[in-house]
């Protein structure tokens, strides 16, 4: 395997942990500029909540978020691939490396389901106090 290979194989995981978990920080920075600011214009932002609950002195506004279910896979897939073969028997004996590239045709594929993000606004005397997150896909 070539370095080049076995850097990018060594990398790639790492590149997708740093894109997911930025995803959640840039979310909540996005949501924390409500903050401070009156009710009407978080409704006017995000439209009318899914649910509210009003005690008399605060109010909760909550908010669905749900990021797009994936479509069906309907392309071609591309795919790089490295391996290494051994000593042989039978008629020939070498060492090799080997790489090569690619083509995959779907069979059907399916999308996945949307996942769930749920974020509560606190109000009280009309401003937006706080809020607060739940699920792990807020995007």
């Amino acid at each position: 395997m070539t370095r080049l290979t076995r850097a990018a194989l060594l990398l790639a995981p790492l590149l997708l942990a740093a894109c997911a978990s930025e995803a959640p920080a840039a979310f909540d920075r996005s949501i924390a500029t409500y903050v401070g600011q009156p009710e009407i214009r978080l409704v006017e932002a995000l439209g009318v909540p899914q649910r509210i609950y009003d005690n008399g002195s605060q109010r909760f506004l909550e908010y669905d978020f749900t990021s797009a279910a994936a479509p069906a896979s309907s392309g071609l897939s591309f795919g790089i691939g490295a391996g290494s073969f051994g000593y042989g028997g039978g008629y020939g004996r070498g060492r090799g490396v080997g790489t090569g590239i690619g083509l995959g045709f779907p069979l059907g594929g399916s999308g996945y389901d949307a996942a769930p993000c749920t974020v509560t606004f606190e109000v009280r005397d009309g401003r937006v106090l706080n809020f607060r997150r739940e699920g792990d896909n807020c995007r």
